[in-house]
């Protein structure tokens, strides 16, 4: 259930920065000091929320499915050549 909500809040934070959004935030910014930046800077702004919606949807997808974070844990210690475990048995 805690995975599912943070998944979501990355989700949401994916949906406001979606860079195609960025007319959208414009107008509800304007005449304010963000809004002047925004104007200001289209490319930069483009490029830095074009990479936190990159980053908001890997980490909503890797909170909504954790179990492939344990499945490579156990694949890298299994393999793993100097492992006490694997010489115990």
């Amino acid at each position: 259930m805690k995975n599912t909500i943070k998944s979501s809040a990355w989700f949401l934070v994916a949906l406001v920065t979606c860079p195609c959004h960025l007319f959208l935030l414009l107008p509800l910014f304007a005449g304010t000091a963000l809004g002047s930046y925004f104007a200001e800077f289209q490319n930069v702004i483009f490029i830095m929320m074009g990479l936190l919606f990159v980053f908001a949807l890997f980490k909503g997808w890797r909170k909504l499915d954790p179990g492939t974070i344990n499945e490579t844990k156990k694949e890298t210690t299994k393999h793993d050549c100097c492992s006490i475990e694997r010489f115990k048995s």
